[in-house]
C-alpha cells in the first residue's frame, strides 16, 4: 500500500506453524514493525536442535523484528502455503521488487544498510 491505495500484491510463504505462537514454534511473528536492516544477500542459519539449516546467498533480505525478515526463497515454489521457519518467503523476483521500494534505501554499491528508527512500517497479520 501507498497510503490507502494498493500498489502491489503477491503470494508469500509464512511460518509453517501458521497462527501458532512464534515464541514456541515456526509461526511468523505478527504485529506492526519497521524494516530496520536490509541486505542485498545474506547467509541465514539456525542451530536449533531439529530445525538446523544453513542457506547461503538468500536474496533481498529485509529484517523487521529480531531474526524475522522478508526475503527471497530460491529453494521452494510453495508460495501461498506456510513453509518457512518464521520468515516471510517471497519468490525471488517479488523479493527484488519489494526490496527497492521501502525505506531504508540501499545506497549505490552498498550490500547492507541499517536504520532502525526510519524504516518503512509493515503490518504482519493473518
Amino acid at each position: 500500500y501507498e497510503g490507502k491505495r494498493a500498489v502491489y500484491a503477491t503470494l508469500i510463504s509464512s511460518g509453517e506453524d501458521g497462527l501458532g505462537d512464534p515464541d514456541k514454534s515456526t509461526a511468523t511473528k505478527r504485529g506492526i514493525f519497521r524494516i530496520h536492516t536490509k541486505w542485498a544477500s545474506a547467509t541465514m542459519d539456525s542451530d536449533v536442535v531439529g530445525e538446523a539449516f544453513e542457506l547461503r546467498d538468500v536474496p533481498y533480505v529485509q529484517y523487521f523484528e529480531g531474526g524475522y525478515a522478508l526475503h527471497g526463497a530460491y529453494w521452494h515454489d510453495s508460495f501461498g502455503r506456510p513453509k518457512s521457519h518464521g520468515c516471510i518467503n517471497l519468490a525471488p523476483e517479488d523479493a527484488r521488487r519489494l526490496f527497492f521500494w521501502p525505506a531504508p534505501s540501499l545506497p549505490g554499491a552498498w550490500h547492507e544498510v541499517r536504520q532502525a528508527l526510519t524504516g518503512t512500517i509493515i503490518f504482519v497479520h493473518p
